[in-house]
């Protein structure tokens, strides 16, 4: 089974809420990064980020097997957070650690 490099993209709000549900499914390591969206897709947005054309928004990355992607969407999915989350999942072709 390769492994999936699995991002979910979320309103800052969100991202306690989101996370909490990830932990709850997985133990893999969870990285957070802050994330501003400019563009003309503004069907997650919040009025205020419609007016100035920014979408705060935060990217929670994990590497999880493939077969624990539905499960973690799932979870993401019942979660009970305010605005929609956008996934995806790019498999992972090499990974190390350099010490």
């Amino acid at each position: 089974m390769p492994d999936l490099v699995l991002t979910f993209h979320c309103a800052t709000r969100d991202v306690e809420t989101v996370v909490a549900a990830i932990r709850a499914a997985s133990q893999a390591p969870i990285h957070i990064h802050d994330i501003a969206v400019r563009g003309r897709d503004f069907s997650d947005a919040r009025t205020a980020e419609r007016v100035t054309g920014n979408l705060d928004r935060s990217a929670i990355e994990l590497i999880v097997a493939d077969d624990a992607m539905t499960e973690l969407v799932r979870a993401v999915a019942e979660s009970r957070r305010d605005l929609p989350v956008r996934w995806r999942a790019v498999p992972v072709v090499a990974r190390g650690r350099l010490a």
